[in-house]
């Protein structure tokens, strides 16, 4: 099993190692097999076999993979990946292509210190902290979690299900939806990606957060088979800075945000 640059980690109710592994064209089969199986295992809700059999390329398109192994079973619990898009604008995107934590794991700290593993990688490699930070989602838990990050007055959330004014954000938006999902109907006021969801029935139910409020607004505008785009803008070093603080990074000299 690949130990490159691996963490020792707890999260969750069980021990669980967060391990970065190299991109994802270079993943051995056997190794790409280990990961979807544990999916599959540690999250019933999901479809999660079917959804690589149809999205494969959101493992081997990946420039950045971070697993969390349950170590007693030798099972990936965890998935991180993501990838650089390049943008018309010229700003730096880091595209998260999934973020996955198995049922009996969440909850604890394997979300946040997999994403610690994933930018202390990424700032290892050389690069600097992305402008913006884009997924396509279904499910409002993502959406929270994100905007989580945003609570800094040089980080902003779109869509914002707060109900504050997203126009001048719809713009960079629209850009980013163009380039994630090429040809795609983008609803820009509600940040909903139409018709894109391959398995449409990836979740067997909705899945729904604490959040009364993103439940609602996923359940009004999104069908299954929609997306909606959650993005972070972080135009400046102080907002990376807060960021990777959050996360206990090691800070850099030179954070970002901005181009690669």
């Amino acid at each position: 099993m690949p130990d490159d640059d691996r963490a020792a980690r707890r999260g969750g109710r069980r021990a669980v190692e967060v391990t970065a592994l190299p991109p994802g064209r270079e993943l051995p089969t056997e190794t790409e097999k280990w990961i979807v199986d544990g999916l599959v295992a540690t999250m019933p809700g999901l479809r999660a076999r079917q959804l690589f059999t149809l999205r494969r390329d959101m493992l081997t398109e990946a420039d950045y993979i971070v697993v969390g192994v349950d170590r007693e079973r030798d099972r990936v619990v965890s998935l991180l990946t993501s990838h650089w898009a390049e943008l018309p604008s010229g700003r730096s995107c880091l595209h998260v292509m999934i973020q996955f934590v198995g049922d009996a794991y969440r909850n604890g700290r394997v979300f946040g210190e997999s994403w610690s593993v994933h930018f202390a990688r990424l700032l290892a490699d050389g690069h600097r902290f992305p402008e913006v930070i884009a997924l396509k989602t279904y499910n409002p838990v993502v959406h929270c979690a994100m905007s989580a990050f945003s609570g800094h007055p040089d980080i902003t959330m779109y869509p914002d299900l707060s109900g504050g004014n997203d126009s001048g954000r719809a713009a960079p938006a629209a850009e980013v939806a163009a380039v994630l999902a090429p040809g795609a109907p983008f609803d820009a006021a509600r940040g909903v990606i139409r018709g894109i969801g391959r398995p449409l029935d990836l979740y067997r139910e909705r899945p729904t957060s604490h959040d009364l409020a993103a439940n609602a607004y996923f359940e009004r505008h999104a069908a299954p088979g929609d997306r909606v785009l959650c993005m972070l803008h972080v135009p400046t070093a102080e907002g990376a800075h807060a960021i990777l603080a959050a996360l206990g990074v090691p800070l850099p000299s030179d954070l970002g945000g901005g181009r690669r």
